[in-house]
């Protein structure tokens, strides 16, 4: 194994994440990646759907487009303190932009990823149908072993 993906989304048990995935990458001298991936903002950007009334193709906002360079700086800076702990080998960190799953499927091709490390949150059972879960569509679409790490979210 030479490179592990870890996707975190930054909230909650990242740290729980993060663990996991440095002892696997330390377990096989893998280079460690640190994905996040900042959402678009509003239904029909982040389905990519086009608005049937209007006809036309979505196009970001001008505050929008300032909307994600903040969580994309926000990313960074956590990213930042989460680096600056590991005492890991090699960490290449990453702030991308798009629909988690597709982008983190993406990454994980470019990158020649040899596993992905995700957390998986423990919704109910109609959270899960309303939101789907990122870390099952993951699953759907890559094309190397994943390592599902269950995390409790505190209410």
């Amino acid at each position: 194994m030479k490179n592990i993906i870890t996707a975190l989304d930054l909230q909650g048990q990242t740290e729980l994440i993060v663990n996991k995935a440095v002892e696997m990458a330390d377990k096989f001298g893998a280079s460690l990646h640190l994905v996040h991936v900042v959402a678009p903002v509003g239904t029909y950007i982040a389905t990519n759907l086009v608005d049937p009334l209007a006809g036309m193709e979505t196009a970001l906002l001008p505050n929008e487009l300032d909307l994600i360079e903040t969580h994309k700086n926000i990313a960074n800076e956590k990213l930042d303190k989460i680096e600056v702990q590991l005492k890991s080998g090699e960490v290449i960190r990453k702030v991308l932009f798009g629909l988690v799953e597709d982008e983190v499927v993406n990454y994980a091709t470019e990158a020649g990823a040899d596993m992905i490390v995700i957390g998986t949150h423990q919704h109910s059972g109609l959270s899960r149908l309303l939101n789907g879960e990122t870390s099952v569509r993951i699953l759907h679409e890559a094309q190397i072993p994943i390592l599902v790490i269950p995390t409790v979210e505190h209410k």
